[in-house]
């Protein structure tokens, strides 16, 4: 294999996905939800009642649980050795792409308490590449600061 071919070769270093902790507030609101559903359809007394009852539970367990659900497990970040990819989506698109050499640096925004924090890769040029609510974010930052001094090091060479 010759040095071009090696060069352009991409090696996946780490597949990511948000932290758990992303899921608790849906989880929280399916709990609110089913107790309400509980508490107002034991006092219905009209089949019309208990069914708009349900239709209501439903549609905001929908919106409040599943929806996060789904793009919380159809959502993931790629490093490899090229670049960062965020895929969304039930198809696994990319939805965003930042190569190593556009990215100038690396910052964490973490809340107090917070188990997760959100990771934010700044670019030379164009919007910065976010990366929500990644667990051991701190750790994760430090590899990629490594990542970017390595490459830095290379391209001064």
């Amino acid at each position: 294999m010759s040095t071009a071919e090696n060069s352009f070769s991409e090696k996946e270093l780490a597949a990511i996905r948000r932290h758990g902790s992303a899921l608790i507030l849906p989880v929280l609101l399916l709990g609110v939800i089913a107790g309400l559903f509980f508490f107002l359809d034991s006092r219905s007394t009209l089949p019309w009642q208990h069914q708009t009852v349900l239709a209501v539970a439903l549609v905001a367990g929908l919106i409040f649980w599943l929806l996060p659900s789904v793009r919380f497990f159809t959502s993931r970040y790629v490093i490899s050795s090229n670049r960062i990819v965020i895929y969304r989506g039930l198809t696994g698109r990319e939805a965003d792409q930042a190569s190593w050499n556009e990215i100038t640096g690396v910052s964490v925004s973490k809340s107090f308490m917070a188990v997760s924090g959100d990771i934010q890769l700044h670019r030379e040029f164009g919007q910065d590449l976010v990366l929500t609510k990644v667990g051991k974010s701190k750790r994760l930052v430090r590899v990629i600061e490594a990542q970017l001094a390595s490459r830095a090091k290379t391209r001064a060479n």
